[in-house]
């Protein structure tokens, strides 16, 4: 049977407080089982109270559908005129595997979305680098496209490209991108050919838990200029801000106010 809430009132406190508390209504189900409310319904994406609570959490890893949800706020927040692209994380898995036939992806790559004309595309990747952990082995960062400055680019809160694994990563993504751009782009004015794999020094995280929130801050924050500035010690208030963006946010069509009551 469910408890009675002990949430304060919730003109007092915010959302991500307001998520743990509903938490305590879980504890006797199964971990394996989510009942709980949609609290973010984004288009095709939704988030389960108990989903965005475990992914935004103090070292709580962020879930993948979650992080989608976070790159589509990013895309919403960009300016008409922007010329930074952030691809889908679901992207990468592709790529890494060089499944590059899926509609979706053909989709994005189109001549008629002229790619070409921005300035960066930016690929949140999802990473196994833990074989033995399918599931909780998992590392985000960024790949990045930046064709202003004719680099393919690495953000990486926990590794450099002296990493190995990254190394070989990055450059299945780059193996990738480039047939995608062979077949889409051949006579665009963009050419590839002196595009060269470098690392950007980002801020690093201090657990194992926290790339999610990481890549999605470097994702946002990145304009090929200037490294964004904030450090391991800001996740836990950056972790409040996105809750608090991506639940209160106009196009959120979950009844969150009742949810969060």
């Amino acid at each position: 049977m469910r408890r009675k809430s002990t949430c304060p009132n919730p003109k007092q406190i915010d959302c991500m407080h307001q998520l743990f508390c509903m938490e305590e209504f879980n504890e006797e189900e199964s971990p394996d089982v989510d009942t709980s409310a949609r609290v973010i319904e984004y288009g095709k994406y939704f988030v389960t109270v108990r989903e965005l609570a475990n992914s935004m959490k103090k070292e709580g890893f962020v879930l993948s559908h979650v992080m989608e949800v976070g790159i589509e706020t990013i895309m919403m927040n960009l300016p008409p005129d922007s010329k930074k692209l952030v691809m889908p994380v679901r992207f990468s898995v592709q790529m890494q595997n060089m499944e590059l036939n899926g509609k979706e992806l053909i989709s994005r790559f189109k001549k008629s979305n002229r790619l070409d004309r921005k300035d960066m595309i930016m690929f949140p990747v999802l990473e196994n680098i833990d074989k033995t952990k399918p599931k909780v082995g998992n590392h985000y960062w960024i790949f990045n496209v930046n064709i202003r400055d004719q680099h393919f680019e690495t953000l990486d809160s926990w590794r450099t490209l002296k990493n190995k694994a990254l190394d070989v990563c990055a450059r299945k993504m780059v193996a990738s991108f480039r047939s995608l751009w062979e077949e889409h782009y051949a006579s665009s004015r963009v050419s590839l050919d002196d595009f060269g794999l470098t690392n950007i020094d980002v801020p690093k995280q201090n657990n194992e838990f926290d790339c999610g929130v990481f890549a999605l801050t470097l994702a946002n924050g990145w304009e090929a200029r200037a490294v964004p500035n904030f450090t391991a010690e800001d996740i836990p208030s950056i972790r409040k801000q996105l809750t608090n963006m991506w639940v209160d946010n106009a196009n959120n069509k979950a009844p969150w106010k009742t949810i969060l009551k």
